[in-house]
Formats: structure tokens, sequence, C-alpha cells
């Protein structure tokens, strides 16, 4: 490109990509929502924290399933890793895929409030889990939200918007019954430690 009559190379490169959750794992390369490990980072574990390598462990997992022979090995191990067989057409590009197809703040907090529900579900004891389904349905809801299932035996069918609508109530019923012989006694010792 000339410049103030000088000639300057020009090197373009791909900023942020926008995009709802399905088509966006689809350009990170990963499997949908209904997938083990559903969005860009599912699978992100300990290893992030203390190796900053997400991109370098999912490319290292990716060549390992482009290099099997059989498709019915490469199909078996797709949803094993979370990763497509198909790479995205943005992977011929030079760009951290991972970080630069960013999910959307409604999809990533329901399904942080979804695994914290299921976290403070499974520290309850047995008389934990009577006394919040007999404050959950005593509890007065907004009457234009949609029946809530139940969080107890339901948390699997809920709607994301159910578990916003979770969020926003939960800490009111926990804090009108729980009591220390609500929570299993060893989770009491670990969360206490």
């Amino acid at each position: 490109m000339s410049v103030q009559g000088q000639e300057a190379w020009v090197v373009a490169g791909l900023g942020v990509v926008t995009a709802n959750l399905p088509q966006g794992n689809d350009l990170a390369g990963v499997l949908r929502h209904g997938a083990n490990k559903g969005c860009c980072t599912c699978s992100i574990n300990k290893d992030l924290a203390l190796l900053s390598r997400y991109k370098q462990i999912t490319d290292l997992e990716s060549v390992q399933i482009n290099n099997e022979f059989t498709m019915s090995r490469k199909k078996q191990m797709s949803p094993e890793y979370g990763l497509r067989i198909k790479q995205s057409i943005l992977d011929e590009l030079k760009r951290e895929k991972h970080l630069q197809t960013p999910q959307d703040i409604y999809h990533t907090t329901a399904g942080k409030i979804g695994r914290l529900v299921k976290i403070t579900v499974s520290l309850l004891s047995q008389e934990g889990v009577t006394a919040f389904l007999e404050t959950w349905k005593n509890f007065e809801k907004p009457s234009v939200w949609c029946r809530l299932p139940n969080p107890i035996s339901h948390h699997e069918s809920f709607m994301m918007s159910d578990y916003l609508h979770l969020a926003m109530i939960m800490p009111f019923i926990l804090h009108r019954f729980l009591k220390p012989l609500h929570l299993k006694s060893n989770e009491l010792k670990i969360i206490q430690q």
C-alpha cells in the first residue's frame, strides 16, 4: 500500500468474533452445548490456571483426533475431548480461538448458576433437602414467572431462564431454613476448614 508516497506492507488480523453460543462453538471448533463439554470453556480446569495453555491443549487434542485413521474412532474421540472433527474455517488464520470467540454472558451466567445449584444441593443432608423443599414450595415467587421445576429432582430439566430466576431467590430460600444440621457433616467440616 502506498502511504504518503512510500510503499508499506499492511497486515490485517482478526480481533474478536461475536456470535451466539452455538455458532460461537462452531467457530471455536468445540462441540455445541448438548455435548459433554459443550462450550468453549467447559473443559478448562486447573491446567489453565497453572499453565495458561488451554489453546495448546485443545490444539494437541485436535491433532490426535485428526491423526486417527477411521471415522468411527474420530467420532468416538470428538465428544471425549469436546472438540469438533472438522475445524472452523477461521482456524486457517493465526488466532487464539478460545479468547477471540467469547461466550455470551447470558449462557455463561446461566451455566455457572446451574453448577452452583448442583453443588449446593449436593451439600444438603436429607433433613436439608426436606427443609429446602418445604421452604421452596412456600416461597412467594413473582406471578409473572413460569412455574419453576423442583431444583432438587428436576434441575437437569431447567431452562437457562429458570436458573436465572433461581439465582435471584436462592439466597433468600437458604436464609430462611439453613442450619448446620441441614448440611452433610463431612461437607460441613470441609467448609469450616
